[in-house]
């Protein structure tokens, strides 16, 4: 996986992956001096200065791979892949420096590299996020590496400050929110765990466009504490476990065995004579035996047998009125002169007029032929 930062002194990247402490070591470097640290800085910043107007012109790249490919990770192996990632996400024609850290269990180096081409031109940044993503999916698959299950594997116990707590939300969204089927649901379980929820809303309006998570004093917007906990993607998912749980509900009272209480749920209103009947196609229905021997798949099937039936005599009621309307002597529309009814036709009619096909009296257009 990689992660992209920019910022705007050199000095501070370069003495950052060149330190002591994280045992550095530079594996590869282009367009810059690399006698000693201030050497690098300053071979950085003398190119940006081709484009003074650029405020960010810093670009870090920390490419990590998983503990599992540690014995496969060679420096040559890892200046290689370092390489490729740049070349499919454009860091090209610009100065660079590759520094490996030996501090972590999990193989990891470090690219730091100017904004500013050796032609003056700005390395885009233009969803370099999204892009990175994917080349990293493909070399990883490329290259046969081990694909770690993101933040499953990360080491709770070594996070800090915000990112510690970040992951605790994280965590808490994990195991509540697939119990949860609705919002206040997951409001109220959230809050026995010290976490609190807020809305965000567009403009002044009331519509919601996002979540915001609060705990020990730090809010997290949902998508930054994972993309999955988006408000939208959250309400989906919320959604999703409410029809679960009514389906489970429904399996439950129409399982295996389970009796099917006719009387309570096929009383229908005769709406012909004000009666209450228990009616299907004019058959009366006694419910008293449906309390002991019909199952629910029993009377499912009556009622489609009814439905079936009920379908075959409005297919034949519809027939049977397009066969009258077929046959049926096609009567002329009674329309007086001035169109509002009586019994007149075109012998009547001025050489100017005519009758619509409504049996409206209309005026010739000039140029309209009948």
């Amino acid at each position: 996986m990689a992660k992209i930062t920019k910022g705007r002194d050199f000095g501070g990247a370069v003495r950052y992956v060149t330190q002591d402490k994280k045992e550095a070591k530079i594996l590869d470097s282009k367009g810059v001096l690399t006698t000693d640290k201030q050497s690098i800085i300053n071979s950085f910043r003398l190119q940006s200065q081709l484009r003074p107007d650029v405020k960010v012109m810093v670009g870090h790249i920390s490419l990590d791979f998983s503990v599992e490919d540690v014995d496969r990770m060679s420096d040559d192996f890892m200046v290689k892949i370092a390489w490729e990632y740049m070349q499919r996400i454009n860091i090209l024609n610009t100065q660079f420096i590759i520094a490996r850290h030996y501090d972590r269990e999990h193989p990891h180096c470090h690219i730091i590299f100017n904004r500013i081409g050796n032609n003056g031109r700005v390395i885009s940044d233009r969803n370099d996020r999204v892009r990175s993503a994917k080349i990293c999916r493909s070399l990883t698959e490329k290259y046969h590496l081990h694909l770690a299950n993101g933040k499953e594997h990360v080491h709770r116990d070594r996070l800090r400050g915000a990112d510690a707590v970040k992951y605790r939300i994280y965590d808490a969204l994990e195991a509540t929110v697939p119990k949860c089927s609705n919002w206040d649901e997951l409001r109220t379980a959230l809050a026995k765990q010290g976490i609190t929820v807020s809305f965000t809303r567009r403009g002044t309006t009331k519509d919601i466009q996002g979540v915001v998570f609060e705990k020990e004093g730090l809010r997290f917007n949902g998508s930054k504490v994972d993309r999955k906990y988006s408000f939208s993607k959250i309400s989906a998912a919320l959604r999703q476990n409410e029809m679960r749980q009514r389906r489970e509900t429904v399996n439950g009272n129409f399982g295996q065995g389970d009796y099917y209480d006719y009387g309570s749920h096929s009383q229908r209103k005769n709406s012909r004579n004000g009666q209450n009947s228990f009616e299907n196609d004019g058959h009366s229905y006694d419910p008293e035996p449906f309390g002991s021997s019909h199952s629910g798949t029993s009377v499912a099937s009556d009622l489609l047998t009814d439905v079936a039936a009920g379908v075959t005599n409005a297919t034949g009621a519809i027939a049977s009125g397009i066969a009258n309307a077929i046959m049926a002597t096609p009567s002329e529309p009674s329309v007086s002169p001035g169109g509002g009814g009586g019994n007149s036709n075109s012998d009547d009619l001025a050489d100017d007029e005519y009758i619509d096909e409504y049996g409206v009296r209309r005026k010739k257009r000039r140029g309209m032929h009948r």
